[in-house]
C-alpha cells in the first residue's frame, strides 16, 4: 500500500481542515488538567465534580446548535465563530476565581466548544468525493489522536510554568484554526430555506436508517467508554498498579497513530454499515475479555483486540451519517452523530456504575456489541436504498 493510496486524492479544503484540527487538538490542554488546577486552588472534590459535570451538561447542546447554525448561516461562519467563542470561554475559566463563575464558564465552554464540529464535518463531507469520504473522516480522527498524543506530553511540561500557559495555548490554538479557515477555506452559502425545511432535525429523526445508525454509534461509543470507566476499576480489583493503565492507554494511542491511515485506506473498499457493526462487535468482545484477564500480558492482548475495533469504527462512523444526508443538511446530520458522542460520555459511566458490581459489565459489552452488528445487518437494505437515493 503506497502513500498515495493512504493520503492521496483529497481536496485542498480537507487538508486545511486537517491542519486546523491537528493544531486545535495539540492545544486542547485545559480540560485534561483542570482537575489538578482546581485542586491546587483549594476547591473540594465535590466542587470540582460540579464544575466538570457542568461542562458535560453544556456539551449536550453544543452539537445540535452547531448543526443548526451550520445549515442556517453557513459552515465557514459557524466554524470561525464557534472557535473564537471557545477561545473566549477558555479565558473566562482562566480568570474565574469563584465557584459560580467557574460553573458558568464550564457550561459555556461545553456549549460552544463543540459548535464548530458539525460545520467542519459538513465541509469534509461536501468537498470530498463520495468514494474518498471514509479516508477523509478517518484521517480527521487520526489528526485528533496525533494532536492529543503530542499535547499530553507537552502540557505536563508547560504546567510547571503556570496554568495560564495552558489557557493561552488552548485558546491560541482555537484562534489559529479559525484563521486557517478564514483565509484558506472558500466561502459557502447556507442552504436554501425550502431545502432546510425538508431536511431539518424533525425530518431526519423520521428516517429509520439514520436513527438506527445513530443508535448503533451511540451504543458503540458507550461500550468504548468502558476503557475509561470499567478498565481502571478492573485493574485495581486485580491489584495491578495505575501505571499499567497508563501503559495500556499509551499502547492504544500508538496503535491508532501508527495504523489508522492504513486501516482507513483498506476498509474504504467495503460497505460502511457492516464495517461499523463488525468493528463495534470487536470492541465489545475485546472489552468482554477484560473480565477474564488477570495478568498484565492478558490485558495487553485485550487492548490489541478492542483497538482494532476502534480503527474500524473511527474509519466509518461519520461517513455512515454523511451517506444518508440530503444536500445542504450535513450540518444537522453530523450534529446528530456528534450528539450521540456527547450522550455516550454520560451513558458510559452510568453503565459502568450500574453493572460493574454485579459482574455483568464485561459480558454486557459483548452482548451490546453483537447487538449492534445484528442491527447493522438488519438496516442494510433500508440504508442502501436511502444512500442510493441521496447519491442519485
Amino acid at each position: 500500500m503506497t502513500l498515495t493510496t493512504v493520503f492521496g486524492g483529497l481536496p485542498k479544503v480537507f487538508w486545511l481542515l486537517f491542519s486546523g484540527q491537528l493544531v486545535n487538538r495539540f492545544g486542547a490542554v485545559v480540560l485534561p488538567f483542570l482537575v489538578f488546577y482546581l485542586g491546587a486552588k483549594g476547591f473540594s472534590p465535590a466542587e470540582i465534580a460540579g464544575v466538570m459535570s457542568a461542562y458535560g451538561l453544556g456539551g449536550l447542546g453544543g452539537q445540535p446548535i452547531g448543526g443548526y447554525l451550520a445549515d442556517r448561516f453557513g459552515r465557514k461562519l459557524t466554524l470561525i465563530g464557534g472557535l473564537l467563542v471557545t477561545a473566549a470561554c477558555l479565558v473566562l475559566i482562566g480568570l474565574a476565581s469563584s465557584l459560580v463563575w467557574l460553573v458558568t464558564g464550564a457550561v459555556a465552554l461545553g456549549l460552544v466548544g463543540d459548535v464548530y464540529r458539525p460545520a467542519a464535518s459538513a465541509m469534509v463531507a461536501e468537498t470530498t468525493p463520495g468514494p474518498q469520504r471514509a479516508k477523509a473522516f478517518g484521517l480527521m480522527h487520526w489528526a485528533i489522536n496525533v494532536g492529543a498524543a503530542i499535547s499530553g506530553a507537552a502540557a505536563g511540561l508547560l504546567l510547571a510554568h503556570g496554568y495560564w500557559v495552558l489557557v493561552a495555548l488552548d485558546a491560541g490554538s482555537s484562534v489559529v484554526f479559525a484563521v486557517i479557515v478564514a483565509f484558506g477555506v472558500p466561502g459557502d452559502r447556507p442552504a436554501a430555506r425550502a431545502r432546510r425545511e425538508r431536511a431539518g432535525y424533525g425530518v431526519a429523526l423520521k428516517d429509520p436508517a439514520l436513527v438506527g445508525s445513530v443508535l448503533i454509534i451511540l451504543v458503540g461509543l458507550t461500550i468504548y467508554g468502558q476503557v475509561k470507566y470499567g478498565l481502571p476499576l478492573k485493574l485495581a480489583a486485580d491489584g495491578l498498579p495505575p501505571s499499567l493503565f497508563g501503559l495500556l492507554i499509551t499502547l492504544n494511542a500508538g496503535i491508532v497513530v501508527l495504523f489508522q491511515p492504513v486501516a482507513v485506506a483498506w476498509l474504504s473498499r467495503y460497505r460502511r454499515l457492516p464495517v461499523l457493526g463488525v468493528s463495534i462487535a470487536v470492541i465489545g468482545v475485546g472489552l468482554a475479555l477484560t473480565g477474564v484477564a488477570d495478568h498484565a500480558w492478558q490485558y495487553v492482548v485485550t487492548v490489541l483486540i478492542w483497538s482494532a475495533g476502534e480503527l474500524g469504527m473511527a474509519a466509518v462512523e461519520a461517513v455512515v451519517i454523511a451517506d444518508l444526508t440530503p444536500e445542504g443538511s450535513h450540518g444537522t446530520y453530523q450534529a446528530l452523530y456528534g450528539w450521540a458522542a456527547a450522550v455516550s460520555r454520560f451513558a458510559a459511566p452510568a453503565l459502568g456504575a450500574l453493572l460493574y458490581g454485579s459482574g455483568l459489565l464485561w459480558w454486557s459489552c459483548a452482548a451490546l456489541g453483537l447487538g449492534c452488528l445484528a442491527l447493522a445487518l438488519v438496516l442494510m437494505p433500508s440504508f442502501a436504498r436511502r444512500a442510493a437515493l441521496i447519491a442519485g
